[in-house]
């Protein structure tokens, strides 16, 4: 069965690349959608990740999802989730761009942010630790994350290990980021000000930025940035003007809350220079 190029997404059913059966639609965004998937020639399940048709229709998203996605299938971490395969399905300007992933079961941060609030130091240690492993071999390898937040970190059940999802706004060597009209793609609440306001080169220090607002999340059990209001939400991002964390979270130690506060510095100088060396601070801190 191939694609209807008319359709906004294929139905159950559909093989892809010949040998990919979508089983079900596991989640839908504004850049692609998920679906588990038959793999009919490895005989298993896998995740697969379908680009939205309109991003598909774009030449230079296709070459650069291509490239892309060859850089992040050589990522084997156990801390990142491992992309099995890419390909296409359909043909010419028609066909829509898919990438395979290993299927998970568990529950992302979010989910369990939604469900308990906020955690403790010590039951966000580990989870830390794990995040800091994997975004320390992405960026040895040349590749920032770009879209750092709760809902792409994934907790694996039953054994807890925790995997980096989602790189499909990664730098690769360059910070070629997938745009939509031109519109920056990623989630403001957690960008750091150089990238809302251009200014100066983009490295890895945004995923540290990113991990730190994860970080004052997981504590105080709300974001330090958020509102309806897109210009004022990112006013105060680019001004640093969250509440400082010990006023949401008095029991914590002053050590602790300066690590944060630090990791989300608005002046990227003051950060710490990895996703490793924050959470070597944190678990010092507690």
């Amino acid at each position: 069965m191939g694609l209807d190029p008319r359709a906004s997404l294929p139905p159950p059913g559909t093989v892809l690349g010949g040998r990919y059966r979508l089983t079900r639609l596991v989640a839908e965004g504004g850049m692609g959608a998920v679906f588990e998937a038959h793999d009919e020639q490895a005989g298993r399940s896998v995740a697969l990740k379908l680009l939205q048709p309109e991003l598909s229709a774009d030449r230079d998203v296709r070459r650069r999802f291509r490239r892309e996605s060859s850089v992040l299938t050589a990522l084997d971490h156990p801390n990142i989730v491992q992309v099995l395969d890419i390909g296409a399905g359909g043909a010419g300007d028609d066909e829509q761009l898919f990438s395979v992933m290993e299927l998970l079961a568990g529950e992302t941060l979010a989910e369990r942010l939604a469900r308990e609030g906020s955690l403790t130091p010590a039951a966000l240690l580990p989870i830390l630790e794990e995040i800091a492993a994997g975004l320390g071999a992405a960026h040895e390898h040349g590749v920032i994350h770009g879209d750092l937040k709760p809902a792409n970190v994934f907790l694996v059940a039953p054994a807890g290990t925790v995997k980096l999802l989602d790189f499909g706004l990664s730098k690769i060597l360059g910070l070629e980021r997938l745009t939509r009209t031109g519109e920056l793609i990623g989630t403001p609440a957690y960008m750091a000000p150089e990238l809302l306001t251009g200014k100066g080169e983009l490295d890895e220090r945004i995923d540290t930025y990113a991990l730190g607002v994860m970080t004052y999340e997981c504590l105080a059990g709300r974001p330090p940035f958020s509102g309806n209001v897109p210009g004022k939400l990112m006013m105060a991002i680019v001004m640093g003007q969250a509440t400082p964390l010990g006023e949401l979270a008095p029991a914590l130690s002053a050590d602790v809350t300066e690590v944060v506060m630090a990791a989300m510095s608005r002046d990227r100088e003051r950060r710490f220079h990895s996703a490793r060396a924050l959470a070597r601070a944190f678990r010092d801190a507690r």
